[in-house]
Parts: C-alpha cells; structure tokens; sequence
C-alpha cells in the first residue's frame, strides 16, 4: 500500500472541487488564462530532506528553502523555475508547492492574521488546526471555500485537507492546504495552481504525498 494513499484518495475529490469552484470563478468575471504551456517532464526524481519528513519530487521542478531563527523551515517547489512570492504564489504559468515545518509552540504566540494566538494547539486535532493555520491571502477576491476541511492521512499520520478558489492579482488561483504534525512539529503542504495548470499541480502533490516518509 501507498504511504499516501489516503491522502491521495482525498486529494483526488478535493482537486475536482476546488477546480470546479475555480473555473466558476474565474469564467464568471473574466480572469484567469485560456491556456497552458506545454509541459516539460525531465526523467527522475530528486529527494527533500525536512527536519521530520522526507520526500521525493519531479527532477524538473526547481526546489528553494530557508530556515529561521525559531527553527522552522520552508521549502518552495516551482514548476518552472520561477520566483514564489512569500504567499506561496508563482508567476503565471508556474504551478507552486510550498511546505512548511514549524514548531508547535510557535502557534501558541502567533497566529495567521486575523486569528488570536491558538493556546490549545498540542490538543487540536489536524482539522481544528487548520482555521489558526491557514488562510487566504490578503489581497484575494472572490475567495470560494471550494471542500471544507476533512480529515486524511499522510503517511499514515493523522491530517486534514482543504481548498479555495479565488483570482489574485488579476489571475484565478486554486489553493489546496494539507496539514498534519510529527514531533511536535507542525507540516503545512500548499498547493497554488492557475485553473489551466491544475492537472499539473495536483500530480504532483499527489507524488510527493506518495513518496511521504516521516523521520
């Protein structure tokens, strides 16, 4: 059995809805673009090595990290080579995958805007992380909340997984979040994808959820 297979199986009715709401989005009020750029797969995968994951991802794709001062990291995957915005954002044409590791306790202190400081986050669930979490960004419009948050598993680690559709900076955007924690760690995955890229996109998330391996 797939290591991701649950998650894979959830991605796969969580893709449908959030293209769907983003299609309705974006042929309702005029963004988006009407087509993709051929794509080039190069042969063989390369390895992410986290601080509690590790994974594997198309050779093609361009990986870049960093990590902070209170020990969480971020490693940015683009389809093109492309810059990713600190929203997790690529250029046009340019499919992104973000994922980000930080420690539990940061969340106790901190929060996404709008969202107080979560004191219960070592006894919530992946689902009721999720709101103190994740969230759109700023400068979105239209947002549609495309699946609610429901419960998954990577690599047989409790998770939760959810979707959006809306346009920024003129363009449609699908975004996919999947949450799930290890070692007191908490692991976000975040997809963001033009409508015309989606096939694309959610190929390979399903692909690094299925070369998923917690340390």
């Amino acid at each position: 059995m797939l290591s991701g297979r649950n998650l894979i199986a959830t991605l796969a009715v969580i893709a449908v809805a959030a293209v769907g709401a983003a299609v309705l989005l974006v042929s309702s009020h005029g963004h988006g673009r009407t087509g993709s750029p051929p794509v080039v797969v190069q042969p063989g995968v390369k390895t992410l090595q986290g601080s509690v994951f590790s994974t594997s991802y198309d050779a093609g794709w361009v990986l870049s990290s960093k990590r902070d001062s209170i020990g969480a990291a971020q490693y940015q995957l683009s389809s093109t080579g492309a810059a990713i915005n600190p929203l997790g954002i690529a250029p046009a044409g340019t499919v992104a995958i973000t994922i980000n590791e930080t420690p539990e306790s940061f969340f106790s202190s901190a929060h996404t805007a709008g969202v107080g400081p979560d004191l219960a986050v070592r006894r919530q669930s992946a689902v009721q992380l999720l709101p103190h979490i994740v969230g759109t960004p700023r400068g979105a419009q239209r947002t549609i909340l495309a699946s609610r948050p429901q419960r998954s598993k990577l690599a047989g680690v409790e998770a939760a997984i959810e979707s959006y559709g809306y346009t920024y900076a003129g363009t449609g955007n699908i975004q996919v979040d999947v949450l799930s924690r290890k070692h007191g760690d908490i692991v976000l995955l975040e997809l963001n994808t033009e409508p015309s890229l989606s096939s694309q996109g959610e190929a390979a998330l399903e692909a690094i959820a299925k070369h998923w391996r917690w340390r």
